[in-house]
């Protein structure tokens, strides 16, 4: 196989009728950060991730119908089954005969399907408050009941709540309702601004729903495919994350062989932006490693 020079800057590639795209920056051995699959662009993790570019050459790779990547003719291919084979598209588009896959929260669950999916061509996985589809937690019940009467906390879970019952209908109308809930996604309250300020384009409704209607139709089977990841591991989870939770980071630590579960105190669902000191000296030990 051919290994492509990794060129700095925006690029695309096609397949499979999709035109992909990424971004890369910094030096070093190659890193791919996987973004979520539910509409949101890679702008937060671009910004947000630099860190990681000093030691390597950071791919942030968007997935069908995410940031400047196309849309699939049917929102059926819109789930994280489908996004999973995007990364191989991506890995074979480079030229990589293995890689380094980083992936946070939907990005997370994309990239432990790779893994489950692709064994062989990922040489270390990074999780980052990942989601596990096919486990169910009382995660969000506690966090909720502790919160629900919070100054902050409380109109964010409001807002919370009506995402996930209802469909929005804009762009606009998904964008406000996620920047209303986003303290609910923090320890810390008082960093929510680092993501309203670093989110990039207004994330779209038409990715957010038809990642979401066909996962809750046909969920990824993470936890039966956990035995299949040969990968040293690393997962990373906030303490106090009210989304994904760690009871599903232990029990994916669980099933992968060779794995290292971190959990950071005093961080919820973004641990890199709360807590930067107990994240990226790990995370770059962790790629360093033979």
């Amino acid at each position: 196989m051919v290994v492509l020079p990794l060129l700095l800057g925006d690029h695309e590639f096609e397949a499979e009728g999709i035109a992909f795209a990424y971004s890369v920056s910094g030096s070093g051995p190659p890193l791919v950060v996987q973004s979520v699959g539910w509409g949101m662009s890679s702008t937060l993790y671009r910004q947000t991730l630099r860190p990681l570019e000093a030691d390597f050459t950071v791919v942030y790779f968007e997935p069908r119908g995410n940031g400047r990547s196309s849309r699939p003719v049917s929102e059926k291919e819109m789930s994280t089954t489908v996004q999973v084979n995007d990364l191989e598209h991506l890995r074979l588009h480079l030229g990589l005969l293995s890689m380094a896959v980083l992936g946070h929260s939907s990005g997370g669950a994309i990239a432990l399907g790779y893994a489950e999916c692709f064994p062989a061509h990922v040489s270390k996985l990074v999780l980052v408050d990942h989601s596990l589809q096919d486990f169910n937690t009382d995660n969000f019940q506690h966090f909720a009941t502790i919160r629900k009467n919070h100054p902050i906390y409380g109109p964010a879970l409001q807002a919370l709540m009506t995402l996930m019952i209802k469909f929005p209908e804009t762009d606009e109308e998904l964008s406000k309702e996620l920047i209303q809930a986003l303290p609910y996604y923090f320890a810390d309250t008082s960093k929510t601004h680092i993501v309203m300020e670093n989110l990039g384009p207004p994330v779209s409704a038409w990715a957010f729903n038809a990642h979401r209607i066909y996962d809750e139709e046909s969920p990824f089977p993470h936890v039966a495919g956990l035995h299949l990841v040969t990968a040293n591991t690393l997962i990373l989870c906030g303490r106090e994350d009210g989304i994904c939770s760690v009871s599903a980071a232990e029990r994916t630590e669980k099933g992968v062989e060779r794995c290292r579960l971190v959990v950071v105190e005093g961080a919820g669902h973004f641990p890199w932006i709360e807590m930067p000191n107990n994240f990226f000296p790990v995370v770059v030990k962790f790629l360093k490693a033979e």
